[in-house]
């Protein structure tokens, strides 16, 4: 079992239950497989739910405002590389943020990288012939289609 999972409603049961009748924290540690310490909390709190994340009191980086700001900066030009972003991000930033943290929100809000497709580029003279091709075609019924 993982030191940082939740135990579901069963798993609590589990060991309530077993305490319940009379087995020792060691036989229902070695039978279920969860930590001592696990274990005795859960059996203490009677089966109420515990979590471990709840002590976690860490701050995200990027607040609401930064992740708003982070989307400006990504959708205003497309093709920037992250570094790039990141640097615009932190300049005038409070507080900086490093390139790793950016990825991953980028990646929260959808965003991923994209090779762009090597076309050739339109002149004027393929844009003019484009449209008189499309002014010509444009009566045509299906049948002239086929």
């Amino acid at each position: 079992m993982d030191k940082t999972s939740d135990l579901d409603a069963f798993d609590r049961g589990q060991i309530v239950g077993s305490r319940r009748m009379g087995h020792s924290i060691s036989e229902i540690v070695r039978e279920l497989g969860f930590l001592r310490a696990r274990v005795y909390r859960e059996y203490t709190n009677g089966g109420e739910k515990t979590s471990d994340r709840t002590n976690c009191k860490g701050q995200l980086a990027l607040n609401e405002r930064g992740v708003r700001r982070l989307s400006r900066i990504v959708r205003s030009q497309r093709s920037r590389t992250l570094a790039q972003i990141t640097t615009q991000l932190n300049q005038g930033a409070s507080r900086t943020v490093s390139k790793r943290t950016v990825q991953r929100s980028l990646h929260r809000m959808g965003f991923g990288s994209r090779r762009p497709t090597r076309v050739p580029l339109l002149n004027a003279r393929h844009r003019a012939a484009r449209l008189a091709w499309a002014r010509e075609h444009r009566e045509w019924t299906l049948e002239d289609w086929k």
